[in-house]
């Protein structure tokens, strides 16, 4: 029976979510895993949310036996957007916000008044001049942040320190002194008892909506053994770092999700560093936050030749977030009983566009 995706009617109220926000390589993933383990560790039922680093994170979050979800880039219109997305029945929620000082990354930080800030032991007396170094329009949303309630949490360092902080070794130190907001989570996924398999790398929502899903990881050898007896109902091929992978089974009985369409589709594929390696800030960051904040899902947030042009699209998410990334194809398409999805697109987004049906 079709189900269609909605957000929970009924609150939780009172649920606390932790920020953890950074640039890349600050350590924001490993001390969301450890304080995801310290939680846990008190018998409390965890959420870790993303917000542009799905498909490079998902796995490890599975491999830590974590529940892992990505927040779209819709979410950050307000709280009450934030909130519809936000899966309830858990205890606490940690959210990883990449590059915090940009327009995309700021307008998640809007949301709260409590912020965790992960920064490396090497670059924390020089935090300022290392942030704006990764892009000077940075500076446009310095304010912003630092008007919050800012908590240091500083990572890689030698031994332990009177803050907040994760060792080099991968120990967490004084995770009591994590600042939190307060949240009500609305959403709640339909459920299907059919049988899935699935490899690769794969929104981890998935795993809410088919609980009886058999995931492979990334050993496609495996996975192709099975894929092949087509002795299931729903198959999700994921990504991988392998761009010259084909396959050539294409089942015929049940429907197909690939989120790599190079794996069947004749297409020209260039990593997030080759397509945007010459491309720059080009259009105004504050009209970009703008736009997030008041204009329609869909509606173009960057110039053409600009970084943030991978946003331009019906879900505004960021296609770059798939390696595999073809321009000439669209966002969503389906072929047969295949479905190909150029980008990371989340589950709830193919239910409400009839791609699946739970």
């Amino acid at each position: 029976m079709k189900q269609v995706f909605k957000s929970g009617t009924m609150n939780e109220k009172g649920k606390q979510i932790y920020v953890l926000a950074s640039p890349c390589n600050q350590g924001k993933t490993t001390t969301a895993l450890l304080l995801e383990k310290y939680f846990r560790s008190k018998g409390l039922r965890v959420a870790c949310l993303q917000t542009m680093k799905g498909q490079y994170d998902v796995g490890t979050f599975l491999q830590h036996n974590c529940y892992q979800y990505t927040l779209p880039l819709e979410a950050a219109k307000s709280k009450k957007m934030l909130e519809q997305w936000l899966p309830k029945g858990y205890d606490k929620y940690i959210l990883e916000v990449t590059l915090p000082h940009g327009p995309i990354g700021a307008a998640y930080i809007d949301l709260f008044q409590n912020i965790n800030e992960v920064i490396s032991d090497e670059v924390k007396d020089n935090w300022k001049n290392y942030v704006l170094g990764i892009s000077s329009s940075f500076l446009s949303f310095w304010d912003l942040i630092y008007e919050r309630n800012v908590q240091r949490v500083i990572t890689k360092v030698p031994s332990k320190i009177e803050s907040s902080c994760v060792d080099t070794s991968f120990n967490l130190h004084h995770p009591e002194d994590f600042v939190s907001d307060t949240v009500n989570p609305r959403m709640s996924h339909p459920r299907s008892d059919a049988r899935v398999v699935a490899v690769g790398a794969f929104p981890a929502e998935f795993w809410d909506i088919y609980p009886n899903l058999k995931w492979y990881g990334y050993d496609y050898v495996k996975f192709m053994d099975e894929y092949r007896t087509e002795q299931y109902e729903l198959a999700i091929v994921g990504s991988c770092l392998d761009r010259n992978l084909k396959l050539l089974h294409k089942p015929e009985k049940f429907p197909v999700i690939c989120y790599q369409p190079s794996c069947y589709l004749e297409s020209s594929t260039l990593s997030c560093e080759d397509q945007h390696s010459n491309m720059l800030v080009k259009t105004d960051p504050l009209e970009m936050f703008t736009r997030i904040k008041e204009e329609p899902v869909g509606t173009p947030l960057a110039d053409e030749g600009c970084l943030y042009e991978v946003y331009n699209n019906k879900f505004w998410t960021p296609d770059c977030d798939i390696l595999w990334n073809n321009r000439n194809l669209p966002m969503l398409s389906q072929k047969d009983n295949m479905t190909f999805c150029n980008g990371w697109i989340l589950p709830q987004y193919l239910i409400r566009e009839g791609y699946l049906e739970v």
